[in-house]
């Protein structure tokens, strides 16, 4: 284990991060969390406490979870790697050799996590009125492939540094990124300069598409990609469409469960706020369910199961206004003691 760094060493530019809310996720070599924690602190930053919609920067350490990254891709939250970071933000002082690589010669280009997360350069923009989990509302369309070289199969692949986002219909992340490197191709795990082709699968996060475009990378689609490795494309699942209902008064005794993604919270936060006001969970869809509540880009899996059992549904917004919960606060409310 590398022996932990003295954070009195790293010297950082007071306004480097600041306005930036961040958390860190996998292991910062040669450091506790928490000291990482005050050398971003040092530097203007925030912590929040959990990955969510409030989170404007996440720095990746080693061996990130892979379930993690799919959420911050979803979220399409900046990323960027501790040593790149500390590169930025250092102060006159500079950063100790606590802040590089133990062994600098250690090659750069680590491949993206790709599980199924967590997204990345963000561009900052004011919080748009929360929109309904069943609306129509579009993400900015896919930005139109670019040509890159005429080459085919491993020839087009070898030696690019790509990444993959949105959703690839058929198969796992970890499984196309397989695909792709057998290909020769060199993942990184953020979308940053060295990139030089993105594939895109299908609803790829709108903060993304916006830093494809700044950045300038070729990108490519999945189905284009399938073409020229000799892949059986699989066709976009038919999803169910689903109408939420009206909120009840109470959830007093009701076995609810949520799907989507809750807007500003974790999805066990939300679910103990509604077990604060006396609902009970089920761990999957099933026919103990009464209520499913609806948060946004709800899975098309879910939502068919949902249609096909005729399980009542409601939007997460208008339940806990019905409510009166405050989504904000800081404590979910304390359950209600049992009636006898």
């Amino acid at each position: 284990m590398a022996p932990k760094k003295d954070t009195a060493s790293i010297s950082v530019r007071p306004d480097a991060l600041s306005g930036e809310k961040c958390i860190i996720t996998g292991e910062i070599a040669g450091f506790k969390r928490k000291d990482v924690e005050e050398i971003l602190v040092k530097a203007g930053a925030t912590i929040e406490k959990s990955l969510n919609k409030k989170v404007t920067l996440v720095v990746l350490g080693a061996d990130a979870g892979p379930k993690k990254m799919e959420t911050i891709e979803k979220l399409g939250v900046e990323t960027k790697d501790w040593d790149d970071l500390i590169e930025e933000i250092k102060g006159e002082g500079g950063a100790s050799s606590a802040a590089k690589d133990e062994d600098e010669d250690e090659d750069e280009d680590e491949d993206e996590e790709m599980e199924e997360p967590e997204e990345k350069p963000k561009p900052k923009k004011k919080a748009a009125p929360k929109p309904k989990a069943n609306s129509k509302a579009k993400a900015a369309p896919a930005p139109a492939a670019k040509p890159t070289s005429s080459g085919s199969g491993d020839d087009f692949f070898a030696g690019k540094h790509v990444i993959v986002t949105g959703v690839i219909q058929g198969h796992e992340r970890k499984d196309a990124q397989a695909i792709l490197e057998k290909a020769g191709a060199i993942f990184e795990k953020s979308l940053n300069s060295k990139v030089e082709l993105v594939i895109l699968g299908m609803k790829p996060g709108p903060d993304k598409l916006k830093k494809i475009e700044d950045l300038g990378a070729d990108t490519i689609e999945w189905a284009e990609v399938a073409k020229k490795l000799g892949l059986e494309l699989h066709p976009e699942k038919k999803v169910a469409h689903v109408e939420s209902g009206d909120a009840p008064d109470s959830i007093d005794g009701k076995t609810l469960l949520i799907t989507g993604e809750i807007d500003g919270l974790t999805r066990s936060a939300a679910q103990k706020l509604l077990e604060g006001a006396g609902a009970k969970f089920a761990k999957t869809l099933n026919k103990s369910v009464e209520l499913v509540v609806l948060g946004a880009n709800a899975g098309p899996d879910k939502l068919n199961k949902i249609v096909s059992q005729g399980t009542p549904t409601v939007d997460w917004s208008d339940l806990i206004g019905k409510l009166g919960i405050d989504a904000e606060a800081s404590e979910p409310p304390k359950k209600r003691a049992k009636k006898n």
